[in-house]
């Protein structure tokens, strides 16, 4: 299969998602989507492989944006490899990157579906979305900087360690952009002013 076929459609999932309209899909529809993702991400999948990973790519981005049973991480101490808030298509190998945020989604999709609990973390999507990009890495001889610096800390064993300080970044960040959780907000109103 084509290279530019598969990122192309890993690509398309970023810019126009069909199914917005659609109900999110069930928990038995998104781990359905993540297998069939798993199976035909790699390339190594025959005639219509990159029509199942864009239609998966779809259905996983969607559970995870809608559904309260996950929380996924897409800032930028998580989602290295792009920055979601801009998008991919300025970026080198912007389709690739596409399909590495599919993967990345996919792991952390699983992983709380399997566990029954919500976390952040980004490693377990690390590691979802590094299993593909070796895979092209191999196959296409493709260099993200940024998926070889999570693949060499992988190498030396500290990951999970910089996936936990990654976490605690993004958590940082957040309650420095809104606020503790439980900190209640003031409304002002006209008549509330002095």
């Amino acid at each position: 299969m084509p290279r530019f076929t598969l990122c192309a459609l890993a690509l398309a999932l970023f810019v126009v998602v069909p199914a917005w309209g659609a109900p999110t899909p069930s928990r038995d529809d998104v781990l359905a989507a993540i297998r069939t993702f798993e199976v035909n991400a790699s390339g190594a999948a025959g005639a219509g492989a990159s029509e199942a990973v864009a239609k998966a790519s779809n259905t996983i981005l969607k559970f995870s944006l809608e559904s309260d049973a996950v929380v996924v991480d897409l800032g930028t101490d998580a989602v290295t490899w792009c920055d979601v808030k801009k998008g991919l298509a300025d970026l080198p190998n912007s389709g690739e990157r596409g399909l590495l945020l599919a993967a990345y989604l996919s792991g952390s999709v699983r992983t709380q579906l399997d566990s029954g609990k919500q976390d952040a973390n980004p490693l377990p999507g690390w590691t979802a979305m590094l299993r593909v990009y070796r895979n092209l890495k191999m196959r296409e001889g493709i260099r993200i900087p940024e998926a070889e610096a999570l693949l060499a800390r992988q190498a030396a064993g500290s990951l999970e360690a910089y996936a936990a300080e990654a976490a605690k970044r993004s958590h940082d960040h957040l309650r420095r952009e809104y606020g503790e959780p439980d900190a209640p907000t003031q409304v002002l109103t006209a008549s509330a002013r002095p």
